[in-house]
């Protein structure tokens, strides 16, 4: 039996100098699984490759979203600035006013044709009322009345956004006003709104830095840290989850002091989370609203695959024909989930509308995992809890379920809280409602899978005609246009779903004739494919139709038939570059020894700790001992260990595209998955 593993480090503990190994595990070639996913084919298959193991350590893959204005986010403080702090009544009220007249309301006179102007819409005593409510005497003694005929059981309030202007009555609801207090005290949306525009608006935006976490998983935590509505957050996109990530993120009416106070909790705070440099909009983040992703990627034991050529020389030439011409733009295995059932394979019981078919394969389990101890936890807990829910022991499954798998915990709440049980056999259970109650963004993903299951196939089936030339029957874009409405899968992918023609700005696609293809205005790069839809145009080129419909039929459907009653997963179809590149051209590459496990790259929190530390010592002597110190350790740790050759590489991808499939082409299949045996 394998020896358990070591405590994780706690995120306060880790310094710049500390270095953890990486737990006992394998490295494994993913060629197999990509081949079942469709991606087969490389821009440069002749150039050699080279080998390297990924994400040894989720340190190894470091991921900074880049803004839409092109800066690459990081994180550079955990504190809330001064200026976040909240604004007391008692500081408008008793704060001097320097020369500044008080705001007194103009009287609005009505034209002397307004009653009779408006008597041809109502009778001319409604007229004359209206006329009467324009004056300010008017509303207040119409204000005053109203609160003493109804013992302030209605309120009524002049709203000036209405057009045209109006009085509102409401109802004075007791439990609505005492929640409207408790949210009051807690800087909910009814907290001091005045002070909302102050600050700059009423979403906190922050950066959200995440150690071996999933995005949705911390910002879930926080909403129970909290005690709000996980809608309270939103982001621009999902990042992976073995990996350092920094995103940005944003909380509707959530104070920067109350998030940032999240950082120092201990136990009853973050956990592998850290957030900072809040500021405050008067908009929220939406879905897509990034401008790409920063990698910073260390691969281990790194060996070129031609002994005869160096390792440096190998990946050089890789990097620089990637830069030339670009990699097949695929879907990488993670579209396709982590566990043996993938979520493409899912997606194909929901397309054809088979709910108990989707819901027992995403429950699906290995019976090996059920009362293992060799095995990480959250998955023995999953498999057990998949286990009683075959047994129809719904409560039993609900409660074992770890809260991480999202999928699967909210279909057993689902089941669990109606005490529906069937017949025993699994018939008669709401397995539609049981799907229903994923989260959207992810239930939605399971069928956006099979669309780009199907979409690599076809392109490994365009390549194969040619990697280089534009073919008659190619579809490119007509025009480029305002984009519409964004969706954002669970991995991060923007989802362009098109609508029926009209003059909403929406992409659209037309195939080349002859002539055009061989025009030379158009490139490869120009090229795209369409996800099959129902609002789609498919492409003319020899063979590749037939493709679509070959890789469907497996799965009883038809790329032509594609509305469904549910609205899910009617789906409409969008485009997709067959090929991609490095924003700007630009990918650094450093080879390198390392000591064997020793993280190679620091993290952004381990950046700001060191220089928050510096800032902490006294200046003169003492610091520079320290340094001298942990320089001489740092040396004396180095030579003690086993060295390896790594490969550091930093590039820069748009938002739809997935690094191991720009390190497939430059690694040529080298690109060796590493599998830890216990959960590091």
């Amino acid at each position: 039996m394998a020896s358990p593993p070591a405590k994780k480090a706690r995120l306060d503990d880790l310094t710049p100098s500390t270095s953890i190994p990486a737990t006992n595990g394998t490295s494994v070639s993913q060629t197999a699984q990509e081949i079942a996913a469709g991606i087969t084919e490389y821009v440069n298959p002749s150039l050699p490759g080279w080998t390297g193991i990924l994400k040894q350590r989720y340190t190894d893959f470091l991921v900074n979203e880049v803004a839409l204005q092109g800066n690459v986010l990081h994180l550079t403080s955990t504190k809330s600035a001064g200026k976040f702090r909240e604004i007391k009544a008692s500081e408008k009220t008793n704060a001097p006013k320097k020369d500044k007249a008080p705001k007194v309301e103009e009287p609005v006179e009505a034209p002397a044709d307004a009653i009779e102007r408006l008597s041809s819409f109502v009778p001319a005593e409604v007229a004359q009322q209206i006329v009467d409510l324009s004056l300010k005497d008017a509303r207040s003694s119409f204000h005053a009345l109203v609160r003493e005929l109804f013992k302030s059981r209605l309120i009524t309030e002049t709203s000036v956004t209405h057009d045209p202007p109006a009085i509102i009555v409401t109802r004075n609801n007791p439990s609505t006003a005492a929640e409207e207090r408790r949210r009051s005290k807690r800087g909910g949306k009814n907290h001091n709104k005045n002070s909302w525009a102050e600050l700059g608006g009423e979403y906190c935006h922050f950066n959200l830095y995440k150690e071996n976490r999933d995005t949705m998983e911390v910002l879930s935590f926080l909403a129970r840290l909290l005690k709000v509505n996980p809608k309270t957050f939103s982001f621009a996109g999902t990042k992976d989850r073995r990996a350092v990530t920094v995103q940005r993120c944003s909380a509707h009416m959530i104070r920067a002091e109350r998030l940032a106070g999240l950082n120092t909790a201990g136990d009853n705070g973050l956990r592998g989370a850290r957030l900072g440099d809040f500021d405050y909009k008067p908009y929220g983040l939406s879905l897509g609203d990034l401008g790409g992703n920063e990698f910073v990627i260390t691969l281990r034991q790194a060996a070129s695959s031609d002994p005869n050529i160096t390792l440096e020389d190998t990946v050089t030439t890789a990097v620089e024909a990637v830069k030339k011409s670009g990699f097949a733009n695929y879907f990488g295995l993670q579209r396709f989930g982590s566990h043996d059932v993938s979520t493409a394979d899912v997606g194909a019981y929901l397309l054809r509308t088979d709910w108990r078919g989707a819901v027992e394969k995403i429950l699906a389990y290995d019976p090996a995992l059920c009362g293992a101890v060799d095995k990480l936890r959250d998955d023995i807990e999953r498999a057990e809890a998949c286990r009683l829910y075959f047994t129809y022991d719904f409560d039993a499954a609900s409660d074992k379920m770890p809260r991480k798998f999202v999928a699967e915990s909210a279909m057993l709440r689902y089941f669990a809280e109606r005490g529906i049980k069937g017949d025993g056999q699994g018939k008669g259970l709401d397995y539609l409602g049981a799907i229903q109650a994923i989260p959207r963004g992810l239930r939605t993903m399971y069928a956006h899978a099979y669309q780009s299951f199907v979409w690599n196939h076809v392109l490994s089936a365009r390549l194969q005609k040619s990697r280089t030339e534009v073919l008659a029957g190619d579809l490119v874009l007509v025009r480029d246009v305002k984009e519409v409405e964004e969706e954002v899968d669970q991995a991060g992918e923007i989802v362009i779903a098109p609508e029926p023609e009209s003059d909403n700005g929406i992409q659209r696609a037309r195939a080349l004739s002859a002539e055009e293809a061989a025009s030379g205005k158009w490139k490869i790069t120009d090229i795209v494919l369409p996800i099959p839809g129902w609002d789609v145009v498919y492409p003319e080129t020899e063979g590749l139709m037939e493709v679509y419909e070959k890789v469907m039929k497996k799965d009883m459907l038809d790329p032509k038939d594609m509305k469904r009653s549910v609205r899910d997963w009617s789906l409409t179809g969008s485009y997709r570059k067959a090929m991609s590149g490095f924003v700007d051209g630009a990918c650094e590459v450093e080879v390198k020894k390392c000591r064997k496990g020793e993280q190679v790259v620091q993290t952004d929190y381990e950046t700001l700790q060191a220089k928050e530390k510096m800032e902490e010592q006294v200046e003169g002597g003492k610091r520079k001992r320290d340094e001298d110190e942990e320089m001489k350790e740092a040396g004396e740790m180095k030579e003690a260990g086993e060295e390896e050759t790594v490969v550091v590489i930093r590039m820069r991808l748009g938002t739809s595209c997935y690094a191991t499939m720009a390190l497939r082409e430059i690694m040529k299949g080298g690109c060796l998955a590493y599998k830890p045996e216990f959960g590091r």
